[in-house]
């Protein structure tokens, strides 16, 4: 027993040595061997301080929690991880958040941490588990105050922090039109500058049709959306600078599955081979215009296919022109209208999966924003992606 005892000692002065020493992993290890488990948390402890990366010091917290359980230090550092996990969840944004904010509340009421977990189930929007930890706290004058703030206000600030999480969670699956929706139902009533703030953010990130630029499996090009295209000076799809060609000058559209073209009855008229196109034209296999005598422009479908695109070369821009929707995988992208909006809509058919985008599957209905990535399959390869430059 005199022996043992002497090596405990033995062991506790070397521990005690390597931690004047800056050996706080060594001297944790020693202090276990000699039975000292608070003193192995408490170096633990010092060793997460010295950690500049978050997530290390929530590591070295959990390791000094779990090896000085039932120690105050021990306890202390059961708390100080569960604070640590407080602050990433309130820094995170995301459909989970409410999931993690429980999940936090829950390790920081069993880590004695009475006001950061009242605090997490306020955010988390579980008032009853708030009022019972503040009960269980004795916290008194704060659960007097927290019962007062049952009122229109309290409520009103709930409401504000879930339309909050409400808002960027549709745009993270998507949803932007019901995003906007949500936010100026909010602001309808009163103003608020957050709220604000995202409905602004959003809305600078959708793309518009009908031109817009695309990468389908990597490959980038300009697109032109919609069931019939036109081209001009003004007012049209495709605008050509061209003093001869008039505002709305020529018209491309499918009549009964095969691409024509049309004059729009224009000043100047529209020439083929120096004879001037007259009513309604098919491309065929692809037909060079001119423009006003003034601006070439040469029509050809990408392929044999009955529905493939058509490519429109004019003025020294490629543009491809579905005619109808544009095919993506066993998808559509469609240029639609929502009163005075106008969105780029990714669209899955009823017999189809809906794609993915990050971890979220979409809805059937998703509108389109810059820096949208989207995949067939949850970690598969992008097959569409929405770069900044979107538009001509």
């Amino acid at each position: 027993m005199l022996d043992f005892l002497r090596g405990r000692r033995r062991r506790a002065e070397k521990a005690r040595q390597r931690e004047l020493a800056g050996d706080l992993e060594r001297a944790a290890q020693l202090y276990l061997e000699a039975e000292m488990a608070d003193d192995a948390a408490r170096v633990l402890l010092l060793r997460a301080d010295a950690e500049p990366e978050l997530e290390r010091r929530m590591l070295w917290c959990a390791q000094a929690a779990r090896v000085g359980a039932g120690t105050p230090h021990g306890q202390q550092a059961a708390g100080r991880k569960a604070l640590l996990g407080f602050d990433v969840v309130k820094a995170a944004r995301g459909a989970t958040m409410v999931g993690e904010l429980l999940r936090v509340a829950a390790e920081l009421e069993q880590a004695g941490q009475w006001q950061a977990a009242a605090e997490a189930y306020a955010l988390a929007g579980d008032a009853e588990a708030e009022i019972r930890v503040l009960k269980d706290a004795g916290a008194i004058d704060q659960l007097e105050a927290k019962l007062h703030k049952s009122s229109e206000s309290a409520r009103r600030e709930r409401d504000r922090a879930a339309l909050l999480r409400r808002i960027k969670d549709l745009d993270a699956l998507g949803e932007r039109r019901q995003a906007l929706r949500t936010a100026r139902g909010w602001l309808e009533r009163e103003r608020d500058e957050q709220v604000q703030l995202e409905v602004e953010r959003i809305r600078g990130r959708l793309i518009e049709g009908p031109v817009v630029t695309l990468e389908l499996a990597g490959q980038r090009r300009r697109y032109v959306l919609g069931s019939l295209v036109t081209i001009g000076r003004a007012h049209a799809d495709i605008v050509v600078h061209a003093s001869g060609v008039s505002r709305q000058h020529l018209r491309l559209a499918r009549k009964e599955g095969v691409p024509h073209i049309e004059d729009l009855d224009t000043r100047n008229g529209t020439t083929l081979a120096g004879a001037r196109v007259k009513g309604s034209l098919p491309v065929g296999t692809g037909v060079s215009l001119e423009l006003a005598d003034q601006v070439p422009c040469r029509v050809a479908p990408i392929s044999s296919a009955p529905d493939a695109p058509v490519q429109i070369d004019t003025a020294g821009e490629l543009y491809l022109a579905p005619l109808g929707p544009l095919a993506v995988e066993r998808w559509w992208i469609v240029d639609a209208h929502d009163g005075e909006d106008r969105f780029v809509v990714l669209r899955t058919p009823p017999d189809v999966e809906p794609p993915y985008m990050g971890e979220y599957r979409l809805p059937r209905e998703v509108e389109l924003c810059v820096g949208d990535r989207i995949r067939a399959l949850r970690n598969g390869p992008v097959v569409l992606a929405v770069p900044g430059e979107t538009s001509a």
